[in-house]
C-alpha cells in the first residue's frame, strides 16, 4: 500500500519512538512476569526455567484452584464495565484502541500465564505495541497507510522484545499483519523491532528462552528434518485448528465465572498428578533439547499438554501459542527421534526436538517463515542448523497441502492474532 504523505525519513522517525515506547510497555510486562512469579512460586524464569517446577504438586495445584476463581472474575469485570476491545488487525484498519482496557488486558494474561496459565504470553506485547503506535500517529495526524504500517510494526516488535527474538519479531509483522515486502514496511519493520528490543533489555535482563542445540548440515540431518517436518508439520496443523476453535467457543459473561474456575479444576488435577503440564512448556522443552534420553511418558504428557491449551482458551483464558506449540513439536521431535534413532545415530535426539519445534510452530501459526526464524533466534542456533531449519518447515507446509488434496478442502488458517479473540461479549 502506497504511503501518501509521509516520507520514509519522516516515518523511520516515528519507528523509532514507536519501537521506543513499544520496548518500555513490554519491559513493564516482563516485570510483572516476573514479579508475579516471584510472588506466587518464589522464584522466577531467570532463575528457573519452569518457576512452577520448585513447588510441591499440592502447592501448585492449590495454585491453580486460586488463579482460575481470580481470573474468571478479572476477565468478566473488565469485560463486563471496560471499554470493548480491539484487535491489533482492528487498530490497523483505523479503530481506536482504549488506553485502559487495553493496558488492564495485557497485564491479565502476562501475570495470568505467570501463574500457571499453560498458553503462551506472545498477544500481550502485541497489544501493548499496538496501543503504542496507535496513539502516536493519532497525536502526530498521520495518514491511515502509515498508522496501519507503524501499528502493524509495533505489535510484531512487541512479541520480539518480550523473547529477545528481534527478526523473529519483525517476521512476523511482515508475515501475519502487513503482508507486504515494500521498501517502506521492511524498513519501519526493522527499525521498530531493534529498537523495541533494545529498550526492553536496557531494563530487563536478556536470556536465551532455550538451551543451544548442535544442528548439523550434513545428509542424515536433512533426511530427517523431511521426515519430522511433515509428521510434525501435520499435527501443528492439527493442535492450530483445535485451538483456534477453543478460541471461537470460548466462554464469555457470566458463563466465565463457573466455566473458568471448573476448566482450572481439571489442569491442577492434570499438573497435580503429570508434572509438565501447566504454564507455558519452557521448561520440557529444554529438557528435550538438552536431555540424552526422554521416556515415553512423552507422549501422556503431549496430549495431557494438547488438552490443557485447548481446555484453557475453551473457558476464557486470553494468550497465544507461541512456546506451547514449540514445547508439543519438540515433544513430537523427541518421540521421532527416539523411533528411529536407531537408523540415524549420528543425529542427536536435541535436533530432532527442536525440528520438531519449528515444523509445529510454523503450521500451528500458519506463518513459516517465522516460525523458521523463531526456531533459530529461541535456540540461538549456528549457521550450520539453518537448511535442516529450512527443510523442516517447507516439509511441514507441504504436508499441510498433501492433506488438504486429499480431503479436498481448504486448509488455511486464519493468524492467531488478537484478533481472534475480539467481540462476542455477552454481559
Amino acid at each position: 500500500m502506497p504511503l501518501e504523505s509521509t516520507s520514509i525519513s519522516r516515518l523511520s522517525l516515528f519507528a523509532v519512538l514507536t519501537g521506543a515506547l513499544t520496548g518500555l510497555a513490554v519491559a513493564a510486562l516482563n516485570w510483572a512476569v516476573i514479579l508475579t512469579e516471584r510472588l506466587v512460586f518464589g522464584t522466577d524464569h531467570l532463575a528457573s526455567p519452569d518457576p512452577t517446577s520448585v513447588v510441591s504438586p499440592l502447592r501448585l495445584a492449590l495454585t491453580l484452584l486460586g488463579l482460575g476463581f481470580v481470573l474468571s472474575w478479572a476477565w468478566f469485570l473488565l469485560n463486563k464495565y471496560g471499554d470493548e476491545q480491539v484487535s491489533v488487525p482492528g487498530a490497523m484498519a483505523g479503530r481506536k484502541m482504549p488506553l485502559v482496557a487495553t493496558l488492564a488486558s495485557a497485564f491479565i494474561q502476562v501475570m495470568s500465564v505467570a501463574a500457571g496459565a499453560p498458553v503462551g504470553r506472545e498477544n500481550a506485547p502485541r497489544i501493548v505495541g499496538g496501543l503504542s503506535a496507535s496513539r502516536l500517529a493519532v497525536w502526530r495526524h498521520l495518514d491511515q497507510p502509515s498508522r496501519r504500517l507503524l501499528i502493524g510494526a509495533a505489535a510484531g516488535a512487541g512479541l520480539g522484545a518480550t523473547f529477545h527474538l528481534p527478526l523473529a519479531g519483525a517476521v512476523f509483522a511482515l508475515e501475519l499483519l502487513l503482508v507486504e515486502m515494500s521498501a517502506q514496511a521492511v524498513i519501519t519493520v526493522m527499525l521498530t523491532s531493534a529498537t523495541a528490543a533494545a529498550v526492553t533489555g536496557a531494563f530487563v535482563t536478556p536470556h536465551p528462552v532455550f538451551h543451544s542445540v548442535d544442528v548439523s548440515e550434513n545428509l542424515p540431518t536433512i533426511i530427517v528434518a523431511i521426515i519430522v517436518g511433515f509428521c510434525a508439520g501435520l499435527l501443528g496443523h492439527f493442535f492450530g485448528k483445535l485451538a483456534r476453535i477453543a478460541v471461537q467457543r470460548r466462554a464469555t459473561g457470566k458463563a466465565l465465572l463457573w466455566q473458568m474456575p471448573v476448566g482450572f479444576a481439571v489442569l491442577a488435577v492434570m499438573s497435580y498428578f503429570v508434572p509438565g503440564v501447566s504454564a507455558n512448556a519452557r521448561f520440557t522443552t529444554d529438557t528435550i533439547l538438552t536431555a540424552d534420553n526422554v521416556a515415553l511418558g512423552l507422549i501422556l504428557v503431549g496430549v495431557l499438554r494438547v488438552c490443557a491449551i485447548v481446555l484453557s482458551f475453551r473457558v476464557g483464558v486470553i494468550g497465544g501459542t507461541l512456546t506451547p506449540a514449540f514445547g508439543l513439536g519438540a515433544i513430537c521431535g523427541a518421540l521421532l527421534g527416539i523411533a528411529l534413532g536407531p537408523l540415524f545415530p549420528g543425529v542427536p535426539l536435541g535436533a530432532f526436538a527442536v525440528l520438531g519445534g519449528a515444523a509445529f510452530l510454523s503450521t500451528a501459526m500458519a506463518a513459516p517463515l517465522f516460525g523458521l526464524i523463531a526456531a533459530i533466534e529461541f535456540t540461538d542456533m549456528a549457521a550450520q542448523g539453518y537448511l535442516p531449519v529450512f527443510v523442516a518447515v517447507v516439509a511441514a507446509a507441504l504436508a499441510v497441502r498433501a492433506w488438504g488434496l486429499l480431503v479436498n478442502e481448504e486448509q488455511r488458517l486464519a493468524p492467531f492474532t488478537s484478533a481472534l479473540f475480539v467481540g462476542n461479549r455477552r454481559r
